[in-house]
């Protein structure tokens, strides 16, 4: 459609002195571009992320997620936590501390590793509509300030092949900790099928609905079967 109109676009895109390879490195070596093509799925490399947070957090949060079902943590319980990072990302989610332990916005509240802690305390996971829901929440905000940051040598040992994190929980009942390598969503720690879904239903379940986002899900996996692909959108709408 863009070429009918007379869209013009540029002949050399990615080998172009202004093009894709030369603004992401001065020297780039663009047989490396096409390597293995058609042959390697680099897609399949890919991480996804099953919180809606900045990546750094993602390993503390599977080890309080993780901490709180084995033990029955309950919120009311918890007296501190601390949080080891790596120290790239503790720069970003982690300091000023006073500032992360008090998010006012949805992109705060991203990038608080305080927040995103204390909601996943209080939750036993995080959606999206968390945002909404925990950003005024007294109870939140006052969990939130009892979450400590640091730089954790595990974690900054292990960056940047990894995005690691360590947790402390301290509770009445006693002290419990974990330390994860490799956060959930990663190739080497990928998320299952059942996790998607959640993570889909997260997402979608608030506009949709549990069923008619079930039968969305399904006509997606096999959408290889679809006869029409009007079918499948129309699921993608309330009320479909």
């Amino acid at each position: 459609m863009l070429a009918a109109e007379g869209f013009k676009g540029p002949a050399e895109a990615f080998e172009g002195k202004w093009g894709f390879l030369h603004a992401y490195a001065p020297d780039a070596d663009h047989g490396k571009a096409i390597v293995g093509l058609g042959e390697t799925w680099q897609t399949l490399k890919l991480a996804v992320k099953p919180y809606p947070s900045c990546r750094y957090s993602h390993a503390a949060l599977d080890g309080l997620i993780r901490l709180k079902a084995e033990n029955a943590i309950e919120a009311d319980d918890i007296e501190a936590v601390e949080i080891g990072l790596p120290e790239t990302g503790w720069k970003i989610i982690g300091n000023p501390e006073a500032a992360k332990r008090h998010p006012e916005s949805v992109v705060d509240g991203q990038f608080s590793m305080a927040f995103c802690a204390a909601v996943a305390l209080r939750e036993g996971g995080m959606v999206w509509d968390d945002y909404a829901k925990h950003l005024k929440d007294e109870t939140t905000l006052g969990l939130c300030r009892r979450v400590h940051t640091k730089v954790d040598v595990r974690a900054e040992a292990a960056f940047p092949e990894n995005m690691s994190g360590s947790v402390r929980i301290q509770t009445k009942d006693g002290d419990y900790e974990a330390f994860v390598d490799c956060p959930k969503g990663e190739p080497d720690n990928f998320m299952s099928e059942t996790e998607f879904r959640d993570k889909f239903h997260g997402l979608a379940g608030p506009y949709l609905g549990a069923e008619q986002g079930g039968k969305l899900i399904d006509s997606l996996l096999s959408l290889e079967d679809a006869n029409r692909v009007e079918s499948v959108l129309a699921l993608g709408k309330p009320g479909g």
